[in-house]
């Protein structure tokens, strides 16, 4: 199969897929991931993953993580800044303790059962939005929190992968070196943010030239990805860096709108189709077990984590249900930061299918417990 057809497969499989996932009330990325599984080898074998899907892949999640960026609220998140904090904290210290202690239980490594506990940290909202616009939540003190916490969840999801692949990464480098370079990555990003890219896009405004726009646009994304994996972070990172820079542009609109189209109709697709075409049987019980822990642990340190640090700040009992049942989808997130640690090779692939559905059936579980606990009160 020469490399148009594999295109072709792939970017027909997603959409058919997404479209019957939307029909059935699921998110589009679960008919895309279920997608690859079918045109994959696990059953019609139409597809593998190899270095293009891969070389694509790896654009579509840094599309992802750029929109991600661009589309950050940051006046919301600061209307409820503390207790978006303290959610955001809580959600994310439960897991990382559940799922290191899972590890430790199933005789994993440190640097996996740490890992682990980072993939499940991570939380996507896009779902919960979707549920709580639908039924009139969204502006609510639950529905503004929920929001902030999600910001604030992904900047510490990201920083965590972050740190995580300099410290299990590091080699001949020192470590000294790597969080030099890491300061110095930092600050290159304040004075982007502040000075090079605000001035940069004027001079390119004037031109009025909306190809060069995004020309431009996307020259700053994939720079400053690609100098964060120099400075040893994740071009995740840099990518999401980005999209918070360019969000504070007279352009973000329409670097918004012409990103989102050219990520979710060409390169995201391939990101999640990769996964499908990644994934395994789970058959045996031990694999059936573990995928059955993983879920309960993953759906209960969310709730509780999120719905304990909420009460923490005073939040009623009801809106701290609302905010941890809202928390729970990982979605995006959690495999972005799986697909990231499996392709830099700092989680084996031994259990990956295992993690992978785990993560897929928390995206599914979240809007039916939401709905449920929208409807109880």
């Amino acid at each position: 199969m020469n490399y148009l057809t594999e295109i072709i497969v792939v970017l027909v499989a997603a959409m058919v897929g997404g479209e019957i996932a939307i029909r059935i009330n699921l998110p589009r990325v679960v008919g895309q991931i279920a997608a690859g599984i079918i045109v994959g080898p696990l059953l019609l074998n139409l597809v593998h993953l190899n270095s293009l899907i891969s070389t694509l892949a790896d654009l579509g999640i840094i599309l992802l993580m750029v929109i991600a960026g661009l589309e950050c609220d940051f006046d919301e998140v600061k209307k409820h800044l503390k207790t978006s904090t303290v959610v955001a904290i809580s959600g994310v210290v439960l897991p990382l303790i559940g799922f290191y202690g899972l590890g430790f239980l199933l005789h994993q490594s440190m640097m996996e059962s740490i890992l682990w506990g980072v993939i499940f940290s991570a939380t996507s909202v896009s779902i919960t939005v979707a549920v709580l616009q639908e039924m009139g939540k969204l502006k609510t003190t639950a529905g503004a929190i929920i929001l902030g916490a999600a910001v604030v969840d992904d900047v510490i999801s990201i920083l965590l992968l972050s740190i995580f692949s300099s410290v299990f990464t590091a080699k001949a480098t020192s470590f000294s070196v790597i969080i030099g370079l890491q300061i110095a990555y930092v600050a290159f990003v304040y004075i982007m943010t502040r000075w090079l890219i605000p001035e940069l896009i004027k001079l390119v405004m004037k031109l009025e030239n909306t190809a060069l726009n995004i020309s431009t646009a996307l020259i700053i994304c994939f720079t400053m990805a690609e100098l964060a994996e120099i400075c040893h972070l994740s071009a995740v990172l840099g990518a999401f860096c980005a999209g918070i820079t360019l969000a504070m542009t007279p352009l973000k609109l329409e670097i918004t709108h012409n990103i989102d189209i050219l990520g979710s109709s060409f390169l995201v697709p391939f990101f999640f189709v990769s996964i499908g075409l990644e994934l395994k049987m789970v058959s045996s019980w031990h694999g059936i077990l573990i995928v059955l822990a993983m879920t309960i642990l993953a759906v209960l340190t969310k709730w509780l984590g999120c719905g304990i640090g909420a009460q923490l700040c005073g939040t009623s009992f009801k809106d701290a249900n609302i905010i941890g049942t809202g928390m729970v989808s990982r979605g995006e997130m959690a495999l972005i930061v799986a697909q990231v640690a499996i392709s830099s090779h700092l989680l084996s692939t031994s259990l990956y299918s295992e993690i992978i559905l785990v993560i897929i059936l928390s995206t599914i579980i979240s809007p039916i417990l939401l709905k449920f606990v929208l409807v109880k009160w």
